[in-house]
């Protein structure tokens, strides 16, 4: 693109002289023109000067000739014709003038705004990775990177995920579709406008998005409608749903894969153990309870019973049907295991039952029971949600929950990795990854997606076409649910490691500080003489420590600390959804479903399953 200088204002120039050409010369050949046609038909003595030939005229000393009264037509053709483009000419260079002037203002503003948003920290961004070191993950090298990994994307789709502007040159970084993500921000730092909502807009596939709040899906539910089916997984009620119009049957899912039920259930009842602070485990009770419900839900899967009836079981110690059925459907060792348990001592078949009564006690909850089980006979219908579907669409699943009492998590974290397994098999068919990436943003994560077994998926993720971008809002939040061994290896598995503003995990800081490393400086030193007076300066080199842990904690809001696999990390610039294309649309669907903006006082939009040919939310 050209920019605004000297060549504009020469363009202009040669507009007005070529405009002030043609007129001149259309004047200065109007008596050589009309002496011409004077002397076609006699020999009259014909003045250049206008002047003189029109006193001449008029005092009968020249004579006017027919061949005369034509060229003066042909003359007053072409100076009108010369008129116009003169006209034409100054026109062009007014707007053109005016338009200049426009983008001087606006190229004023914005380096107004740049200089405004300057802070200390940047200067340090000089010594970081910058320029031709990052050109890789540059808007050209990623979509290339695309091409080579087969990625199915549409004209308009971003080529990877956007993780910000170095600071150093403004150079826009991306992610590509086979990285993974880890977002370390504090709390209110900016995290969901600059990182979580741009990656959701930008998605060129199915995306799952967790969230505690209702934020998130109001302000891009309106925009993923347009691409396919939204649908809102809100057993507690956090964005204001009511009466769901889909349910999610996780024994569904495990009788989905018919040599691999057991395995699924197991894997069910994991997600419903990790629920609890794992401080409080107990080295027998845990393992057993969590052994019990596994079996439970398959009791429950092969008899077609809703998976609340499991809760019913736990608190039933007497009722030994799912014995019964495990027996009778080709489960004998399983039937045996959980015979032993039913007779068990009392002390030691009380304390295993009631540890899975724990472990299943979101079960008990009325208001989850919609979300979780097909309808009965007069309740309205509800279509059963298919992991397997999902992962081949462009659909929108939002999976919302809270801590605290009657949580949802276990079903919010068996509902993710459902729907994870169902990428990783569909993407076999189609040489091992998904043709179009799947977005995985697991906020909040260490609260309300509990998956144990996340760290050690992690990098698997990525060769399969699954895009996961987990956000904590601490170290220490997630060592606490996945330990610190857990914690390094989701830390070392991903590709691309932001930093937000808002962090006071010290020991952390200090060592991400020594990841970032030193630079050198020259420093100057000035003695002087005791005995003549004579000043003398010296120059050395020196090692200087480029971010403190004390500054990685000061970072402003709006810059983030950014390290990716086989780069020096640097300090970007974050780009929220404001300042960005996709701004109207989010604010449209802010206006919509935020009930701030669309709702009286008091009311609550129920938020529903949103299709292609659907707006809005439903009274």
């Amino acid at each position: 693109m050209k920019q605004p200088g000297k060549s504009d204002l020469s363009e202009y120039g040669q507009l007005i002289a070529v405009g002030a050409a043609i007129g001149l010369g259309e004047a200065a050949g109007m008596s050589i023109r009309v002496g011409e046609s004077l002397y076609a038909d006699t020999q009259q003595h014909v003045s250049w000067n206008p002047l003189i030939m029109a006193i001449n005229l008029g005092t009968g000393d020249l004579d006017w000739t027919g061949a005369a009264t034509g060229g003066a037509i042909t003359l007053t053709v072409g100076t009108g014709v010369a008129v116009a483009g003169s006209v034409w000419a100054w026109k062009a260079t007014c707007r053109k003038c005016s338009q200049l002037w426009s983008d001087r203002k606006a190229s004023a503003g914005k380096s107004r705004r740049r200089k405004a948003d300057r802070h200390p920290v940047d200067a340090q961004a000089r010594y970081m990775a910058r320029g031709k070191e990052l050109v890789d993950l540059g808007h050209a090298a990623t979509a290339a990177k695309a091409q080579t990994l087969k990625v199915r994307l549409a004209a308009d789709d971003a080529p990877g995920v956007l993780i910000g502007e170095t600071i150093a040159d403004g150079a826009r970084l991306y992610g590509s579709y086979e990285d993974l993500h880890l977002d370390i921000w504090g709390p209110r730092q900016g995290k969901s406008t600059s990182r979580v909502i741009p990656a959701i807009m930008d998605a060129p596939g199915a995306v799952v998005a967790t969230s505690n709040k209702r934020d998130v899906v109001d302000a891009t539910r309106g925009p993923r409608a347009r691409k396919g089916t939204v649908r809102v997984f809100d057993p507690q009620g956090i964005a204001g749903s009511v009466d769901p119009n889909f349910y999610w049957n996780p024994l569904d899912w495990v009788l989905a894969d018919q040599f691999g039920a057991q395995e699924r259930a197991a894997e069910l009842a994991g997600h419903f153990a990790d629920a609890g602070e794992a401080d409080n485990r107990d080295a027998f009770f845990d393992p057993e309870g969590e052994d019990l419900l596994a079996g439970l839900f398959l009791a429950a899967a092969l008899a077609k019973e809703p998976i609340t009836k499991v809760f019913e079981w736990v608190t039933k110690v007497d009722d030994r049907r799912p014995i019964e059925i495990l027996s009778g459907n080709g489960y004998p060792l399983l039937a045996g295991a959980m015979s032993d348990q039913y007779y068990a001592p009392d002390r030691q078949r009380g304390g295993v039952f009631s540890t899975a009564k724990k472990m299943a006690s979101c079960l008990k909850y009325e208001r989850i029971r919609p979300w979780v089980c097909a309808p009965t006979v007069g309740e309205a219908p509800r279509e059963a949600f298919d992991a397997a579907e999902f992962v081949k669409s462009h659909d929108t699943l939002y999976p919302l929950s809270k801590e605290g009492k009657g949580t949802s998590s276990p079903l919010i974290t068996a509902m993710c990795a459902a729907v994870a397994r169902e990428a990783e098999i569909e993407g076999t068919f189609h040489g091992g990854r998904l043709p179009t990436p799947m977005l995985m943003v697991l906020d909040e994560a260490a609260n309300i997606v509990r998956w144990r077994d996340l760290p050690k998926q992690y990098s698997h993720f990525g060769s399969r076409g699954v895009v996961v971008m987990t956000v904590l809002q601490s170290w220490a939040q997630g060592v606490r649910c996945w330990g610190l061994e857990g914690m390094q290896a989701l830390l070392s598995a991903a590709n691309v490691l932001v930093l937000g503003s808002g962090l006071r995990d010290s020991g952390f800081l200090r060592d991400m500080s020594e990841l970032v490393g030193q630079h050198y400086e020259l420093s100057t030193s000035v003695s002087r003489s005791a005995k003549n007076g004579e000043k003398s300066t010296s120059t050395s080199r020196i090692t200087e420590i480029t971010l403190h842990a004390s500054d990685i904690a000061a970072l402003p809001r709006g810059r983030a600390l950014v390290f990716t696999s086989g780069h020096r990390p640097t300090l970007a610039r974050c780009v929220p959804w404001m300042e960005r294309d996709c701004a109207e649309e989010v604010r449209a669907s802010i206006d919509t479903y935020d009930p701030a903006h669309s709702s009286p006082r008091g009311a609550s939009p129920r938020l529903h399953v949103v299709r292609d040919d659907e707006e809005g939310i439903s009274a």
